[in-house]
C-alpha cells in the first residue's frame, strides 16, 4: 500500500490523465486527472484488468493492447466511462523497465468530438456574455497555442478583429524572441506537467497588429472541459502606468538633482522631505532633518515678526516670498531668498507645505562693493550717454543724468520726485500688450532689458530698454534702485514692423518658403510652420533643400520642367503638381513661385507659396465616380409599374446623396411573378457594379429551366454561392428579401437573407403582418441555408418591401419614423393604388422629418393582388 501511495503522490503532480498497470494488465494507481477522464475512482478499479473493464464494447480495436510493451506503443481506443458514455481517446504506453515485467505507464488523452466542441463552443459563448464588455483583453487556446476565443477588449488591445485572430497560433500576439520560443515552452508543459506561468501574472510584452509592442500584464488560467485541457488568458493594457511612472520617476529625478533646495513639511510644520540640495546648503544630512521643524535653521539676525507674518500666510494659503537668514549645521550663517506654497488635496485642504529655497548670500555680500562703486556711477553717469537713474523704494526718482534731456526732452531736476508711472504713455492700442504685463519694480527684483514706453515731453512715443537692481540694507530691507534706460524708439519702430510681418507669414494656414536664388540648386532658407504642417518635413528638414525634396514617382516631369524654367530664366510660375509628404503619402500642390530683386534690380531669392489642395482634388474625383454609379444603380430599376392580371406593383428608390445601396426589383416570367429588394453596403462604383452583376445573375437564375421548381430559398442559396467570391473580394455584403407569387394558387414564396421583413395588409385586414424567414446575409458565408415560408394571398391583399431608410428616418429631436408609423401609413392609405401610396407614404416620411436631412437612402415597392 506505501507503493500504490507513492506512485499516486507522484501520479497527481502532472495534469495529464496517467495511469500505472501491473505486468498482468492490472491496474495498480491512477492520478486524478485519470479519475476525470474514465469517471472511476481508483479504489474501484485497483487490481482489476484495466482495458477489459473500460473498452467500449463496439469499439474498433477490440483486441486490447498489450499491457506490458517491449518499446512505446501508440494508438487510438475508445472507453466507456462509469456514467456510461463513450469517449475516444489516445493512448501510450510505455513499459517501466526494458523486459516489461516492471508493469508500464498508461497516458490516456481524450480527441475532441461534437460533444467536446459543443461543450467549448458553450464555454466560449459564456465567457463573451460574462467578459465580452470588459476593458482587458480575454484569450483561449488550447494545447498547441490555437486561439478559440477572442474577445473585444483583445481586439481593441491588439488590433485584430476576432475572426482574423481565431484559429492562428497565439504567438502571433507576442514580439521576437518569445514568438519563436512559445510552441516549445507549450510543448515542454505537455510533456513535463511543469508550470511556468500558468496560475500566476507577469509583466510581458505585447504585439501588436501593426507590429508595435506594449507593455502589458498577463495572468493564464488552466481548465479542463471533457478530459481537455485548455489555457485562458487575461491581458492588461500597462502602457499608461509605465508612462505614469518614467513621469514620476522624471519628477522625482529633477526635484532630487534641482540646484534649487526643496523642502517638503506636513502642515504641522515637520520635515517629511528635503533633496541633495537642501542637505548640501544648511550642512544637515536627510535623516537629521526628517520630523524635525524648520525653526531648527532659525538665526536671530531675522525678525520674529516676519517668521509670524510668514505662518499666517501660509496657514491662510496664501504664497508667502521673502528673503530670510537662517545658520547651517557647522554655525555659519547664509541668506536664502525662499518661496513657501500651501499644498491642497482633493479636497482643497492644506495637507503640506512645499519651501524652494536659493542661496543669495553672495548677492548681500556683493551689495557692499555696489553701495561703494556709487560715487564712481555717479561720475561716469554724466558722461554717459545713457539715461542713468536712481529711485526710492517707492519708485520715485532721486537722481537723473543729464540724458534724460535727449531721452524725454526733460531736465533732471523736472523728474525728481516724480514716479517712473508718471513718466509713462497712457494705454494705446500699440503697446496694449506692454502694460499688461507687470512692471518689475513692484516685484522687488533686479530686471533687464525691460522695454519701457514713456511720452516724450513734445507728445511723441519714446521706448527705453531699462536696466536695473535693487538695493538693500544690512537688514535686507529694500532701500532704492538704481538703473539705465537705453533709447531704442527707433530700432523698435523697425522691429514692431517686421515682428508683425513674421507673424503674419508664420500664421497663415498656406505654407511659404524663400530660396536663396544665387546659390547651387536652390535651396530654402527660410520656410514657414504651415510648410511643414503640409509635406511632414520639420523646419530643419527643408532647410538647405529645394523642391527635390517633395518629388515621388508620379510627380509630373512637365510640371517639374515648368518650375525649372522660372527658375533658369528668373520668372514667375503657377503650377499644381503632385509632390510626397515625408511619409510617402502623395498630396496636391498648388504652387505659385516669385522672384525677389534686390536694390539693384537683380534676383537675389524666390518666394514660392504652397496650398494642399488634396482634399478639394479628391472631392471632385468622388464626386465624378459617384455621379457615375447613380447612373448605373438608376439603370437597374423598373422604369415603370408591372401590371399583369393577377398582381399590379409599383417601387421608387430616393438615393439620399449621389448614389444610393438600396435596389429593387419585379418581373414577371413564365406566368410567375418575382419581386426584390436589397441592399448593397458601400455608395460607390464598385458597389454599382457589384449589383449590377447581381441583377444579371438573379435574373439569369430564375429563367433557368432548372430553377423554375425552385423556390426562393434556393434561389438565394445558389445566388450566395455564386456572388460570394466576387463578393469577399470587393469586401461587401448584400441583404435582400425575394418572393415568388404563383398566380395559379394564388401563392407567396419567400425567404430572407437579412434584409427588412415587408408588411402584409389583408384586404379585410386590421393589422399589418410582418413576413419573415431565417437567412445570414449574402457575401458572408459560402454555404448557407435559407428558410423558406410561403402563404396564400386573396384579391385586394397588399405587400410593402421597404429598406431601413424608411424606418430609420430622423426628425431634428432624434426620434426614429419607425415600424408602427410605417404600419399605420400603410393601412391608412390601403385604398390607393401602389404608386400612389408609395407617394403617400414618403409624404408622410418627409413630414415626420421636417427641416432634418435624410441621412439614408430609401427603397419601397408596393404590390397589390388582382
Amino acid at each position: 500500500m506505501e507503493t500504490v501511495a507513492a506512485d499516486r503522490a507522484i501520479l497527481d503532480a502532472f495534469d495529464e490523465a496517467l495511469c500505472i498497470l501491473e505486468a498482468s494488465g492490472a491496474l495498480r494507481s491512477m492520478n486524478r486527472a485519470a479519475e476525470r477522464l474514465t469517471g472511476y475512482c481508483e479504489r474501484e478499479l485497483r487490481g482489476q484488468p484495466f482495458f477489459p473493464r473500460l473498452l467500449a464494447p463496439n469499439a474498433d480495436d477490440c483486441e486490447p493492447p498489450s499491457p506490458s510493451p517491449r518499446a512505446r506503443e501508440r494508438l487510438s481506443l475508445r472507453i466507456r466511462r462509469k456514467d456510461g458514455r463513450t469517449l475516444d481517446v489516445r493512448c501510450e504506453i510505455d513499459a517501466l523497465s526494458g523486459n516489461g515485467d516492471g508493469g508500464s505507464l498508461l497516458k490516456l488523452r481524450s480527441i475532441h468530438r461534437p460533444t467536446e466542441a459543443n461543450a467549448l463552443d458553450e464555454t466560449t459563448k459564456k465567457l463573451e456574455t460574462i467578459f465580452g464588455g470588459m476593458v482587458d483583453g480575454l484569450v483561449v487556446i488550447n494545447e498547441v497555442g490555437d486561439i478559440l476565443l477572442f474577445s473585444r477588449g483583445a481586439e481593441k488591445l491588439f488590433g485584430y478583429r476576432a475572426e482574423e485572430a481565431l484559429g492562428r497560433n497565439v504567438k502571433m500576439l507576442m514580439p521576437s524572441p518569445y514568438r519563436e520560443a512559445h510552441d516549445g515552452y507549450l510543448a515542454a508543459y505537455r510533456e513535463t506537467g511543469v508550470k511556468k506561468i500558468i496560475g500566476v501574472g507577469r509583466e510581458v510584452v505585447g504585439r501588436r497588429k501593426n507590429g508595435t509592442t506594449f507593455p502589458m500584464y498577463l495572468s493564464i488560467g488552466e481548465i479542463w472541459l471533457e478530459g481537455t485541457r485548455y489555457f485562458v488568458g487575461v491581458t492588461h493594457d500597462m502602457t499608461r502606468l509605465k508612462r505614469a511612472e518614467d513621469r514620476l520617476l522624471t519628477l522625482s529625478a529633477a526635484v532630487e538633482q534641482s540646484p534649487i533646495a526643496v523642502m517638503i513639511t506636513n502642515k504641522d510644520g515637520e520635515i517629511e522631505y528635503v533633496n541633495s540640495r537642501f542637505a548640501s546648503l544648511t550642512g544637515y544630512p536627510p535623516l537629521e532633518l526628517i520630523g524635525r521643524n524648520p525653526r531648527m535653521l532659525q538665526s536671530k539676525q531675522t525678525e520674529g515678526d516676519q517668521y509670524r507674518r510668514l505662518w499666517e500666510s501660509i496657514r491662510a494659503g496664501v504664497e508667502w516670498r521673502g528673503q530670510i537668514q537662517d545658520r547651517k549645521k557647522d554655525g555659519k550663517l547664509y541668506w536664502a531668498s525662499e518661496i513657501i506654497t500651501p499644498l491642497r488635496n482633493a479636497n482643497g485642504e492644506i495637507t503640506h507645505y512645499l519651501a524652494i529655497q536659493q542661496d543669495i548670500t553672495e548677492q548681500k555680500r556683493d551689495k557692499e562693493a555696489l553701495f561703494e562703486s556709487e560715487q564712481r556711477f555717479r561720475q561716469i553717469a554724466d558722461m554717459a550717454g545713457d539715461w542713468l537713474w536712481e529711485q526710492d523704494k517707492d519708485g520715485r526718482y532721486t537722481y537723473s543724468s543729464s540724458a534724460v534731456e535727449d531721452v524725454l526732452g526733460m531736465t533732471p531736476e523736472e523728474i525728481l520726485g516724480k514716479s517712473y508711472l508718471d513718466l509713462f504713455a497712457k494705454e494705446s492700442a500699440n503697446d496694449a500688450a506692454l502694460k499688461t504685463a507687470p512692471h518689475p519694480i513692484p516685484l522687488g527684483r533686479a530686471f533687464h532689458r525691460v522695454v519701457n514706453h514713456y511720452r516724450h515731453k513734445n507728445g511723441g512715443d519714446v521706448f527705453t530698454e531699462s536696466t536695473g537692481a535693487p538695493i538693500f540694507d544690512e537688514a535686507g530691507r529694500l532701500v532704492k534702485w538704481r538703473g539705465v534706460d537705453h533709447n531704442i524708439t527707433s530700432r523698435k519702430t523697425f522691429e514692431d514692423a517686421l515682428r508683425v510681418r513674421n507673424r503674419a507669414i508664420e500664421s497663415v494656414p498656406i505654407g511659404i518658403a524663400v530660396w536663396d536664388a544665387q546659390a547651387p540648386r536652390v535651396p530654402n532658407i527660410y520656410v514657414n510652420p504651415a510648410l511643414s504642417r503640409i509635406t511632414g518635413f520639420t523646419r530643419e528638414e527643408l532647410l538647405g533643400h529645394s523642391l527635390h525634396l517633395l518629388r515621388g514617382p508620379e510627380t509630373d516631369p512637365a510640371a517639374l520642367e515648368e518650375i525649372r524654367n522660372a527658375i533658369v530664366h528668373r520668372t514667375s510660375c503657377q503650377v499644381v503638381v503632385k509632390f510626397y509628404r515625408k511619409d510617402g503619402v502623395s498630396f496636391w500642390d498648388e504652387l505659385s513661385i516669385s522672384p525677389v530683386a534686390n536694390e539693384a534690380g537683380r534676383i537675389t531669392h524666390f518666394v514660392s507659396v504652397h496650398a494642399d489642395i488634396s482634399d478639394r482634388r479628391r472631392v471632385e474625383e468622388n464626386r465624378h465616380e459617384l455621379e457615375i454609379a447613380k447612373q448605373i444603380q438608376l439603370s437597374l430599376l423598373p422604369n415603370a409599374p408591372l401590371r399583369t392580371p393577377h398582381m399590379e406593383i409599383a417601387g421608387i428608390c430616393v438615393p439620399a446623396t449621389h448614389v444610393g445601396g438600396d435596389y429593387f426589383d419585379y418581373f414577371e416570367n413564365s406566368g410567375v411573378i418575382d419581386i426584390v429588394i436589397a441592399d448593397v453596403s458601400g455608395h460607390s462604383v464598385g458597389a454599382a457594379l457589384i449589383m449590377t452583376e447581381v441583377r444579371s445573375t438573379l435574373r439569369a437564375e430564375t429563367r433557368k429551366a432548372t430553377n423554375a421548381l425552385n423556390g426562393p430559398a434556393e434561389l438565394l442559396r445558389d445566388l450566395n454561392e455564386l456572388l460570394h467570391e466576387d463578393l469577399t473580394a470587393a469586401d461587401l455584403f448584400i441583404t435582400m428579401f425575394y418572393c415568388r407569387f404563383l398566380p395559379q394558387t394564388r401563392t407567396l414564396q419567400y425567404a430572407n437573407a437579412g434584409q427588412n421583413p415587408p408588411l402584409l395588409l389583408r384586404a379585410d385586414g386590421a393589422v399589418c403582418v410582418q413576413l419573415d424567414a431565417d437567412g445570414l446575409v449574402l457575401g458572408v458565408v459560402r454555404a448557407v441555408d435559407f428558410k423558406e415560408g410561403s402563404l396564400e394571398l386573396a384579391a385586394g391583399d397588399k405587400l410593402l418591401f421597404y429598406t431601413d431608410g424608411i424606418t430609420e428616418a430622423q426628425n431634428r429631436q432624434g426620434d426614429f419614423f419607425g415600424l408602427e408609423r410605417l404600419s399605420a401609413a400603410f393601412m391608412q392609405h390601403r385604398s390607393l393604388s401602389p404608386r400612389d401610396l408609395i407617394k403617400a407614404v414618403l409624404a408622410d416620411v418627409r413630414a415626420f422629418r421636417g427641416a432634418a436631412p435624410a441621412t439614408d437612402d430609401v427603397a419601397m415597392v408596393v404590390a397589390q393582388v388582382r
